[in-house]
């Protein structure tokens, strides 16, 4: 499971990288669009953080180990 919430940390951390390269492009579209990954980002984190979605995957992973 701590690899889970380590994955959604590194989509915040993308999300902040992406909001720190659209403050300095000049050209609004290009900003905006940067912006939007970045919302992108956010939403990945927060679904990979998600109670469901953190049960659902460590069941997966069981099911996986209990195949070998």
């Amino acid at each position: 499971m701590l690899s889970m919430l380590k994955e959604a940390l590194e989509w915040l951390n993308r999300a902040k990288e992406a909001r720190e390269v659209a403050g300095q492009l000049t050209d609004p579209g290009a900003s905006k669009a940067v912006l939007e990954l970045a919302q992108s980002f956010n939403r990945l984190a927060r679904t990979a953080a998600t109670p469901a979605v953190l049960r659902r995957r460590e069941l997966a992973r069981r099911d996986r180990e209990r195949s070998w």
